[in-house]
């Protein structure tokens, strides 16, 4: 087993084996979150205990959708799952939803409310409504919404953090209350490389480390 691993290593073009237990970590230079070249895509390798997970907090990103404004010019906005208003903006324009009075919506009859609504307000149930649109016009609505991903260690204890297909990692990032740089991570260069042989997991470093 021993001459195979390290048949392996040499093909692969990496360095020694430098674990086998399933809760050890593969740290850089004594850093456990560090960035390398996987693929030619710039990944983050998170080192800690095979089978646990890292949230990770990616910021922000922000979508603009389109709403069909109501017979009485309303567009009604449902709160995210979040509950946070915070961001949103109405045909490129910012709302505070925050400072919006609380009231009910009116009925509409022939192209009026039944109660006048002159501003925007919110609903008992939390929603947001604006007033004064064109009746039937496309009104933009953008809210940015919070964007996480969940990196689970493997077996040899590390894990990566890719980009999507449609989408490059952002600049920076956080996990729980730690925020990282992406530019200003150690640079192992090629990441780690991860083997199952008979139901155990060996962990091999870049022979460049």
């Amino acid at each position: 087993m021993k001459i195979a691993k390290s048949i392996l290593a040499l093909s692969l073009g990496i360095g020694a084996i430098i674990n086998s237990a399933p809760a050890s970590a593969i740290p850089y230079n004594g850093a456990t979150i560090y960035r390398a070249t996987d693929n030619g895509n710039t990944v983050v390798v998170f080192s800690g205990s095979a089978g646990s997970k890292i949230q990770v907090n990616l910021g922000s990103s922000s979508k603009s959708t389109a709403r069909i404004a109501g017979s009485c010019g309303e567009v009604r906005i449902s709160p995210p799952s979040s509950g946070d208003f915070t961001g949103l903006q109405v045909d490129g324009t910012a709302v505070n939803a925050a400072s919006l009075s609380t009231q009910t919506l009116p009925s509409c009859v022939n192209g009026s409310f039944s109660e006048a609504r002159s501003s925007n307000f919110k609903t008992p149930t939390g929603q947001v409504v604006i007033v004064n649109k064109t009746p039937g016009s496309a009104v933009a609505i953008s809210l940015p919404s919070p964007s996480t991903r969940t990196v689970t260690i493997n077996g040899c204890g590390f894990g990566l953090l890719k980009p999507t297909s449609s989408s490059t990692l952002p600049s920076s990032f956080s996990v729980g209350a730690t925020n990282y740089t992406l530019a200003s991570l150690p640079d192992a260069t090629n990441t780690p490389y991860c083997r199952s042989i008979n139901g155990s997991y060996y962990g091999y470093v870049p022979a460049s480390w």
